[in-house]
Protein backbone atom coordinates (compact mmCIF):
# COMPACT_ATOMS: atom_id res chain seq x y z
CA UNK A 1 0.00 0.00 0.00
CA UNK A 2 1.37 3.53 -0.76
CA UNK A 3 0.10 6.97 0.85
CA UNK A 4 -2.99 8.35 -0.35
CA UNK A 5 -3.43 12.38 0.00
CA UNK A 6 -3.86 12.70 -3.81
CA UNK A 7 -5.37 16.29 -3.44
CA UNK A 8 -2.30 17.02 -1.50
CA UNK A 9 0.19 15.96 -3.64
CA UNK A 10 -1.62 17.77 -6.79
CA UNK A 11 -1.12 21.38 -4.76
CA UNK A 12 2.61 20.40 -3.99
CA UNK A 13 3.48 19.96 -7.44
CA UNK A 14 1.02 22.44 -9.37
CA UNK A 15 3.12 25.31 -9.46
CA UNK A 16 5.86 23.04 -11.25
CA UNK A 17 3.88 21.74 -14.33
CA UNK A 18 3.98 22.30 -17.91
CA UNK A 19 0.35 24.02 -18.69
CA UNK A 20 -1.21 20.99 -20.10
CA UNK A 21 -0.51 18.79 -16.76
CA UNK A 22 -1.71 22.38 -14.84
CA UNK A 23 -4.70 22.28 -15.87
CA UNK A 24 -5.41 19.16 -15.37
CA UNK A 25 -4.27 19.44 -12.02
CA UNK A 26 -6.48 22.91 -11.46
CA UNK A 27 -9.39 20.80 -12.43
CA UNK A 28 -8.98 17.61 -10.11
CA UNK A 29 -8.93 20.36 -7.35
CA UNK A 30 -11.92 22.02 -8.67
CA UNK A 31 -13.66 18.69 -9.20
CA UNK A 32 -12.72 16.06 -7.47
CA UNK A 33 -16.49 14.07 -7.56
CA UNK A 34 -16.98 14.96 -11.19
CA UNK A 35 -13.05 13.16 -12.07
CA UNK A 36 -13.94 9.78 -10.49
CA UNK A 37 -16.69 9.30 -12.83
CA UNK A 38 -14.29 10.17 -16.08
CA UNK A 39 -11.97 8.45 -18.31
CA UNK A 40 -8.80 9.84 -18.76
CA UNK A 41 -10.09 11.52 -22.37
CA UNK A 42 -13.31 13.14 -21.04
CA UNK A 43 -10.61 14.49 -18.29
CA UNK A 44 -8.86 15.73 -20.70
CA UNK A 45 -11.38 17.52 -22.54
CA UNK A 46 -13.17 18.65 -20.02
CA UNK A 47 -10.08 20.31 -18.58
CA UNK A 48 -9.61 21.68 -21.94
CA UNK A 49 -6.18 19.69 -22.08
CA UNK A 50 -5.67 15.85 -23.13
CA UNK A 51 -5.57 12.30 -21.96
CA UNK A 52 -1.69 12.23 -22.26
CA UNK A 53 -1.50 14.66 -20.32
CA UNK A 54 -3.08 12.93 -17.57
CA UNK A 55 -1.08 10.06 -17.50
CA UNK A 56 1.71 12.46 -17.42
CA UNK A 57 0.37 14.05 -14.07
CA UNK A 58 -0.24 10.43 -12.69
CA UNK A 59 3.53 9.33 -13.38
CA UNK A 60 4.56 12.50 -12.06
CA UNK A 61 2.44 12.62 -8.16
CA UNK A 62 3.46 9.14 -7.87
CA UNK A 63 0.39 7.06 -8.76
CA UNK A 64 -0.19 4.39 -10.99
CA UNK A 65 -1.91 4.97 -13.37
CA UNK A 66 -5.21 6.68 -13.54
CA UNK A 67 -7.62 4.04 -12.81
CA UNK A 68 -5.69 3.92 -9.11
CA UNK A 69 -5.93 7.53 -9.21
CA UNK A 70 -9.91 7.57 -9.19
CA UNK A 71 -9.65 4.81 -7.16
CA UNK A 72 -7.79 6.63 -4.36
CA UNK A 73 -9.40 10.08 -4.61
CA UNK A 74 -13.02 8.41 -4.66
CA UNK A 75 -11.69 7.68 -0.95
CA UNK A 76 -10.21 10.71 -0.42
CA UNK A 77 -12.88 13.12 -0.80
CA UNK A 78 -15.31 11.88 1.55
CA UNK A 79 -13.44 13.32 4.32
CA UNK A 80 -11.33 16.16 2.16
CA UNK A 81 -11.00 19.12 4.26
CA UNK A 82 -10.85 22.22 2.53
CA UNK A 83 -9.29 24.57 4.65
CA UNK A 84 -5.50 25.65 4.35
CA UNK A 85 -3.02 26.30 7.28
CA UNK A 86 -3.67 28.84 9.63
CA UNK A 87 -1.72 32.83 9.80
CA UNK A 88 -1.20 34.23 12.99
CA UNK A 89 -2.42 37.11 13.12
CA UNK A 90 -1.02 40.52 15.08
CA UNK A 91 -2.43 40.70 18.18
CA UNK A 92 -4.18 37.58 18.04
CA UNK A 93 -5.66 35.98 21.08
CA UNK A 94 -4.04 33.08 23.34
CA UNK A 95 -6.69 30.80 22.79
CA UNK A 96 -7.16 31.70 19.04
CA UNK A 97 -3.01 30.83 18.79
CA UNK A 98 -3.69 27.20 20.56
CA UNK A 99 -5.97 26.41 18.14
CA UNK A 100 -5.05 27.48 15.13
CA UNK A 101 -1.14 25.84 16.00
CA UNK A 102 -2.97 23.00 16.85
CA UNK A 103 -4.96 22.86 13.53
CA UNK A 104 -1.78 23.34 11.85
CA UNK A 105 0.27 20.57 13.61
CA UNK A 106 -2.51 17.93 13.05
CA UNK A 107 -2.99 19.09 9.38
CA UNK A 108 0.75 18.49 8.54
CA UNK A 109 0.80 15.58 10.40
CA UNK A 110 -2.53 13.91 9.17
CA UNK A 111 -1.38 14.79 5.26
CA UNK A 112 2.72 13.49 5.86
CA UNK A 113 0.80 10.37 7.30
CA UNK A 114 -0.89 9.75 4.36
CA UNK A 115 1.67 10.85 1.62
CA UNK A 116 4.28 8.66 3.15
CA UNK A 117 4.56 5.47 0.53
CA UNK A 118 5.05 2.58 2.82
CA UNK A 119 7.27 0.46 0.40
CA UNK A 120 9.65 3.16 0.81
CA UNK A 121 9.43 3.35 4.54
CA UNK A 122 10.48 -0.47 4.59
CA UNK A 123 13.85 -0.26 1.80
CA UNK A 124 14.99 2.73 4.33
CA UNK A 125 14.44 0.55 7.65
CA UNK A 126 16.10 -2.64 5.70
CA UNK A 127 18.96 0.23 4.64
CA UNK A 128 19.34 1.31 8.49
CA UNK A 129 19.42 -1.84 9.38
CA UNK A 130 22.17 -3.20 7.18
CA UNK A 131 24.51 -0.08 8.04
CA UNK A 132 27.19 -0.31 10.20
CA UNK A 133 27.51 3.57 11.01
CA UNK A 134 24.97 6.04 9.81
CA UNK A 135 25.49 10.02 9.37
CA UNK A 136 22.35 11.95 9.70
CA UNK A 137 22.77 15.93 9.01
CA UNK A 138 20.34 19.11 8.83
CA UNK A 139 20.83 22.75 8.63
CA UNK A 140 19.01 25.13 10.34
CA UNK A 141 15.73 23.72 11.64
CA UNK A 142 16.49 20.15 9.87
CA UNK A 143 19.17 19.98 12.46
CA UNK A 144 16.27 19.63 15.27
CA UNK A 145 15.12 16.61 13.21
CA UNK A 146 18.38 14.86 12.62
CA UNK A 147 19.35 15.66 16.50
CA UNK A 148 16.29 13.78 17.17
CA UNK A 149 17.31 10.72 15.55
CA UNK A 150 20.13 10.35 16.87
CA UNK A 151 18.94 10.16 20.36
CA UNK A 152 15.94 7.78 19.22
CA UNK A 153 18.63 5.14 17.59
CA UNK A 154 20.93 5.49 19.90
CA UNK A 155 18.96 4.63 22.62
CA UNK A 156 18.22 1.06 20.81
CA UNK A 157 22.27 0.41 20.26
CA UNK A 158 22.26 2.01 16.78
CA UNK A 159 24.93 4.24 16.16
CA UNK A 160 23.62 7.49 14.29
CA UNK A 161 26.19 9.97 14.12
CA UNK A 162 25.12 13.53 13.59
CA UNK A 163 29.03 15.97 13.07
CA UNK A 164 29.09 19.18 14.26
CA UNK A 165 29.77 20.81 11.12
CA UNK A 166 29.93 19.94 7.57
CA UNK A 167 33.53 20.23 7.44
CA UNK A 168 33.41 17.56 10.25
CA UNK A 169 31.11 15.03 8.13
CA UNK A 170 33.07 15.70 5.35
CA UNK A 171 35.77 14.18 7.12
CA UNK A 172 34.04 11.58 7.69
CA UNK A 173 32.86 10.32 5.24
CA UNK A 174 36.31 10.57 3.50
CA UNK A 175 37.12 7.91 6.22
CA UNK A 176 33.44 5.73 6.41
CA UNK A 177 32.95 2.23 7.32
CA UNK A 178 31.79 0.07 4.53
CA UNK A 179 28.12 -0.43 5.11
CA UNK A 180 27.77 3.40 5.70
CA UNK A 181 24.61 5.52 4.99
CA UNK A 182 23.94 9.36 4.67
CA UNK A 183 21.02 10.32 5.98
CA UNK A 184 20.19 14.00 5.19
CA UNK A 185 17.35 16.58 5.93
CA UNK A 186 16.18 19.26 3.69
CA UNK A 187 12.71 20.45 4.16
CA UNK A 188 13.01 22.53 0.52
CA UNK A 189 15.03 20.20 -0.57
CA UNK A 190 17.66 22.66 -1.96
CA UNK A 191 20.02 23.58 1.09
CA UNK A 192 23.61 23.77 -0.99
CA UNK A 193 25.46 22.16 1.68
CA UNK A 194 22.77 19.21 1.52
CA UNK A 195 23.51 18.85 -1.73
CA UNK A 196 27.18 18.99 -1.69
CA UNK A 197 27.58 16.31 0.85
CA UNK A 198 25.13 13.84 -0.90
CA UNK A 199 27.35 14.29 -3.97
CA UNK A 200 30.56 13.57 -1.27
CA UNK A 201 28.89 10.26 -0.18
CA UNK A 202 28.46 9.19 -3.34
CA UNK A 203 32.19 9.67 -4.77
CA UNK A 204 32.74 7.60 -1.82
CA UNK A 205 30.00 4.84 -2.62
CA UNK A 206 28.07 5.43 0.21
CA UNK A 207 24.20 4.51 -0.20
CA UNK A 208 22.04 8.10 0.54
CA UNK A 209 18.40 8.98 1.84
CA UNK A 210 16.99 11.93 1.62
CA UNK A 211 13.90 13.51 3.49
CA UNK A 212 12.54 16.02 2.10
CA UNK A 213 8.91 17.90 1.09
CA UNK A 214 7.09 15.96 -1.62
CA UNK A 215 7.55 17.22 -4.72
CA UNK A 216 10.91 17.51 -7.29
CA UNK A 217 13.81 18.93 -5.67
CA UNK A 218 17.69 18.57 -6.02
CA UNK A 219 17.65 16.10 -3.22
CA UNK A 220 14.76 13.95 -4.52
CA UNK A 221 16.72 13.83 -7.44
CA UNK A 222 19.43 13.13 -6.04
CA UNK A 223 19.32 10.81 -2.99
CA UNK A 224 19.42 7.32 -3.74
CA UNK A 225 16.34 7.01 -1.69
CA UNK A 226 13.63 9.38 -0.45
CA UNK A 227 10.89 9.84 2.14
CA UNK A 228 8.85 12.64 1.85
CA UNK A 229 6.96 14.92 3.78
CA UNK A 230 3.81 16.88 3.01
CA UNK A 231 4.45 20.54 1.11
CA UNK A 232 3.15 23.63 3.29
CA UNK A 233 2.06 25.96 0.54
CA UNK A 234 0.21 28.59 1.67
CA UNK A 235 2.66 31.06 3.99
CA UNK A 236 6.14 32.53 3.44
CA UNK A 237 6.47 32.84 7.03
CA UNK A 238 4.39 31.33 9.79
CA UNK A 239 4.68 27.52 9.13
CA UNK A 240 8.47 26.69 9.92
CA UNK A 241 6.76 24.45 13.09
CA UNK A 242 4.16 22.86 10.75
CA UNK A 243 7.38 21.39 8.31
CA UNK A 244 9.30 20.21 11.63
CA UNK A 245 5.92 18.65 12.82
CA UNK A 246 5.44 16.92 9.54
CA UNK A 247 9.47 15.74 9.46
CA UNK A 248 9.01 14.56 13.15
CA UNK A 249 6.07 12.43 12.43
CA UNK A 250 7.87 11.09 9.16
CA UNK A 251 11.00 10.31 11.57
CA UNK A 252 8.91 8.56 14.35
CA UNK A 253 6.86 6.17 11.21
CA UNK A 254 10.37 5.75 10.03
CA UNK A 255 12.07 4.42 13.57
CA UNK A 256 8.77 2.40 14.97
CA UNK A 257 8.78 0.36 11.63
CA UNK A 258 12.49 0.13 12.99
CA UNK A 259 11.84 -0.93 16.23
CA UNK A 260 8.74 -3.33 15.38
CA UNK A 261 11.14 -5.30 13.64
CA UNK A 262 13.02 -6.75 16.50
CA UNK A 263 10.55 -5.35 19.20
CA UNK A 264 11.29 -7.52 21.94
CA UNK A 265 14.74 -6.84 21.78
CA UNK A 266 14.28 -3.12 20.91
CA UNK A 267 12.28 -3.04 24.68
CA UNK A 268 14.75 -4.77 26.65
CA UNK A 269 17.55 -2.43 25.18
CA UNK A 270 15.14 0.59 25.71
CA UNK A 271 15.11 -0.43 29.13
CA UNK A 272 18.39 -0.81 30.20
CA UNK A 273 19.21 2.68 28.46
CA UNK A 274 16.73 4.40 30.63
CA UNK A 275 17.86 2.35 34.03
CA UNK A 276 21.82 3.60 32.70
CA UNK A 277 20.25 6.82 32.55
CA UNK A 278 18.80 6.97 35.95
CA UNK A 279 21.84 5.34 37.45
CA UNK A 280 23.75 8.07 35.76
CA UNK A 281 21.86 10.87 37.45
CA UNK A 282 21.85 9.10 40.73
CA UNK A 283 25.44 9.82 40.59
CA UNK A 284 26.11 13.18 39.27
Amino acid sequence: MTGNNILGRIRSVLGELPNSEKKIGEYILIHPEEVIKMTTSQLGIAAESNSTAVIRLCNRIGVNGFTKLKVNLSAEIVSVDESGYAEIQAEEKISDIKTKLLGNAFKSMEETISLMNEFDIERVVELIDMASIVYVYGIGTSRLVAENMVQKWSKIGKVFICPADDHQLVSMLEAAPKNALFFSISNSGETREIIELIKMAKKHYIKTVGLTQFGQNMLSNRADYTLQTVKILDADSNFVSSSLHAQFIAVDVLFYAYATKDYTNVIEKMKQSREEMNQYKRKS
